[in-house]
């Protein structure tokens, strides 16, 4: 796979601004304590397959997890679609909630070395802390 996916970045890990992701994951503010209404807004505007993925990693947080795990872990398994295409087709059901959040993307991905398959994905610690807390709210 080429990189760790048991690797688990700490908050102030500089590799979170090395992240490969661009519309969506700069212009706007990161998501906060001061956010757990937008993120309760965020969470009910998720199509299924993205609440289920984003949950994953939000069980996870900070944990840079390969697109195979996701396929595997949060969507039950091959669809006989390439994995890093399936992920990047179910997170794009995350475009509503973001569009109405005013904050970033919730979760950072960084493309594979060259010559190995698939992204990997994870969630800042903060940025999870927030989202589970409202989903304590709901």
């Amino acid at each position: 796979m080429g990189v760790d996916v048991t690797t688990y970045l700490a908050e102030a890990d500089p590799r979170w601004a090395e992240h490969s992701g661009e519309e969506g994951h700069y212009e706007a503010p990161e998501w906060g304590p001061e956010d757990l209404e937008r993120a309760a807004v965020f969470l009910a505007e998720l199509a299924p397959q993205a609440r289920q993925m984003f949950e994953y990693l939000l069980r996870n947080p900070g944990r840079r997890i390969h697109c195979t795990e996701l396929v595997d872990k949060a969507l039950g398994g091959p669809n006989g679609s390439d994995p890093a295409r399936r992920v990047a087709g179910v997170l794009s059901g995350t475009s509503k909630g973001h569009g109405n959040s005013g904050r970033r993307y919730p979760f950072y991905w960084w493309e594979a070395p060259e010559g190995s398959a698939g992204a990997t994905y994870a969630v800042r610690p903060s940025v999870a802390a927030v989202f589970l807390a409202a989903q304590l709210g709901e």
